[in-house]
């Protein structure tokens, strides 16, 4: 922390997805590093450092789920053939019990987002009145990991 009021937290987060399409609602997580961060004026940027998820502001209903159903399923469907899953051809990149998961990076690439940055107005996240911050898996279940990164001015005694 600079003397001036500026102040930088940087926190990361594990989850464990329940598979493709999994969304872990991460907004009570989000305000309480802003919290503990004392900013009140600034923004908060959250990231996903793997290329088979994404972060998303969303009201997590059913119909948000659908929709992203669809529209994976239009840009990349499942039954099509990848040569990233073709493990005969592709040499780089791989890990042990490498998935078939072009349709995941795929729509991660075209439609998900790497991140987010939500203003902090008043020590407080400025959604709107149904918007979440969602963690969506693009793939299987495992374990994951968030960044939440808070940016700003405020007062050191909060």
């Amino acid at each position: 922390m600079a003397d001036n009021g500026d102040m930088i937290l940087f926190q990361q987060f594990e989850t464990k997805t329940g598979g493709r399409l999994d969304t872990v609602d991460i907004t009570d997580e989000v305000m309480r590093t802003v919290q503990a961060s004392g900013v009140e004026e600034g923004s908060v940027l959250i990231f996903s450092p793997h290329t088979t998820c994404c972060v998303l502001l969303a009201a997590p209903t059913s119909a948000m789920r659908a929709a992203l159903e669809e529209a994976m399923h239009r840009l990349a469907p499942e039954q099509a053939y990848y040569a990233h899953d073709d493990l005969g051809i592709r040499t780089e990149n791989l890990v042990d019990d490498e998935p078939a998961n072009a349709p995941a990076h795929i729509f991660q690439v075209m439609a998900g987002k790497a991140s987010e940055c939500i203003p902090v107005a008043g020590g407080e996240l400025a959604l709107g009145p149904q918007q979440r911050v969602l963690f969506v898996e693009l793939d299987s279940s495992r374990s994951r990991r968030y960044c939440v990164q808070v940016l700003g001015n405020g007062s050191s005694g909060r």
